[in-house]
This record gives C-alpha cells, structure tokens and sequence, in this order.
C-alpha cells in the first residue's frame, strides 16, 4: 500500500470550547469541500439526549441535518473492529477524501496527553501499512505521522467511542437563506420538542437525586456553541436575529458554567445543589430561546 497524502489545510484552527472539536474538524471537511462559512452553517439543530448515565448530550442530531440541509454526503458511523477501521481510512484516503476520527486526548500532544483519558477530534489525510497522516486542528493544525500501533491505541481507547468517524464525500449541492436556515432550527425543535424536554427533565430529575453523579454536560454546551454561531452569522444580515444571537451566546455560556463548576466542585452534595439550581435555571432560559425562534419564524412568513 502506497503512502498517499492529501493536501489539506485546515480553515479552522486553535483552541475550541470543550466539546466542539467534532464539529471544528467537520466544519474544516466541510470547508474543504466547498461550503462557505462552514464553522458558522454547519450546525442547525438543537435538543437533548440522555441515556441514564452522568452525560447529557446534545441532540446528537447535526450529523444527519447538515447533511440534508445542504444536501452533502456527510456521515457519522461507529465501526465494529480495527480491521474496519483500516479498511474505512485506506479506502476513504486512496480516493483522495479526508476524514474526522475521534481519538484519546491521553496519547496526543496537548494539554491532557499523559493526564486524562478524554475524547477528541483529529482529521486524517494521509494513509499507508505503516500508519496514518493526522492534523490537530486545535493543538497542531500541521500534519504528523503516527506509526500503526500508536493509532490503534489513539482510535481504539474508550474515549474514541467506538471508532467513532466522520466522512464526507462531495461538497453542498444546496445554498439555503438566512430564513431556510432559521426554519431549520424552528422545525428541528419543533418536532423533537417532546422527547428533548424529557430528556432534559429526566437527567435533572436524576442529578437531584444524587444519580449520575459528577455532571457533563459538555455536549449540550458545544451544540449551544455552535447555535450560537449561526445565529451571530444570520444577525448580520438578517438584523431582526440579533435577540436569537445574544440569546444563544447566553445560553452557551452558562451551561460551559455548569459543566466547568462540575468538574471542579468534584461533585460535593453542596456544588450539586447548586449545579441543580442552575440546571432548573436553563430548562427555562432553553424555553425562552425556543420562543424568540417561534416569533422570529412567524415574523419571516407574516
């Protein structure tokens, strides 16, 4: 197997807020393959996942969104063994497209590498026998070797959720409107409106009675983040958007809030409580935002 490189240079760079290293290096495939203000466009959803555990996800929904809002080929899978693994990056490589792999922050350099398991994003452009080609997009926005068995340990760690990867195979076929893409984010909410708010309920519900313990809400926050962006972005042509940006930034910020004071309070019964309180606090605040985009929506179709 021939080594094979693939020049790309990442649009997005730099330190990230938590969490949203998926969507800086998909938003840096995105841009590769030609969407325009990819960082600030990719992400139009906006909910809750919740599966008992400590960890509060977004709505694990931007993946398939992005994908038919701008009618790209964008996929997020989850491959059964290192074998697929293999296949899926020479493959993907050999045909000249780039891809997003999560891997274990411990083994690479950064500021968590030899202190904490935790998991990241990394773009693999190059591919042979003898291991891959990998851009750091936060830490090293550079290409670096790393020999086979040191990626299988990256890829095949815990924190790499099983072999998490994203690929994209061509660029957007559609250009949606500043109000396609707020219609976006109202229909998104708008049908998934109940099992989000259950979600949510559910995981305060549960962190009040002391049941996930120390509480990540790290996701939420990165889907909030990006949110956030598309709505500065539409604000500066659609002047009417500027409660949704300011709205958002909020929002952004207080549940980065809560997840930093959780992983600093080391889960004491009283930072829980608070942490409780502020979680009551933006199931409210989510509510507000929820109607500022239902006024908006109304006000583009009046």
């Amino acid at each position: 197997m021939p080594q094979t490189d693939i020049d790309i240079v990442p649009v997005y760079t730099g330190t990230t807020p938590f969490g949203t290293c998926y969507q800086q290096c998909v938003a840096n495939l995105a841009a590769w393959h030609g969407l325009p203000d990819a960082e600030d466009v990719l992400v139009t959803t906006w909910g809750f996942g919740w599966d008992g555990g400590s960890v509060l996800r977004g709505s694990d929904r931007w993946v398939t969104a992005a994908a038919g809002l701008y009618g790209m080929p964008l996929q997020e899978r989850r491959l059964g063994s290192a074998e697929e693994l293999l296949a899926v990056e020479t493959a993907e490589v050999a045909a000249g497209r780039p891809l997003a792999a999560a891997v274990d922050a411990y083994w690479l350099p950064s500021e968590y590498e030899g202190v904490e398991h935790i998991a990241h994003c990394v773009l693999v452009s190059g591919r042979d026998e003898h291991g891959v080609t990998v851009i750091d997009p936060m830490n090293h926005p550079e290409p670096a070797r790393y020999g086979e068995e040191r990626w299988r340990t990256l890829r095949s760690a815990d924190a790499a959720d099983g072999f998490r990867t994203f690929l994209l195979a061509a660029g957007p076929t559609r250009k949606p409107s500043a109000q396609d893409l707020v219609r976006a984010v109202h229909a998104d909410r708008r049908d998934h409106r109940e099992s989000d708010a259950t979600a949510l309920a559910g995981y305060i519900e549960a962190c009040d009675t002391g049941g996930p313990g120390t509480i990540d809400v790290s996701g939420v926050a990165a889907e909030r983040h990006f949110l956030g962006r598309l709505f500065r972005h539409l604000a500066d042509v659609e002047p009417e958007l500027e409660p949704l940006a300011a709205e958002a930034a909020s929002l952004t910020r207080r549940w980065y809030l809560v997840h930093t004071l959780s992983r600093e309070s080391g889960g004491s019964p009283e930072g829980l409580r608070r942490l409780v309180r502020m979680l009551r606090d933006l199931q409210s605040r989510e509510e507000r935002l929820a109607v500022l985009v239902d006024e908006a929506v109304a006000a583009m179709v009046a």
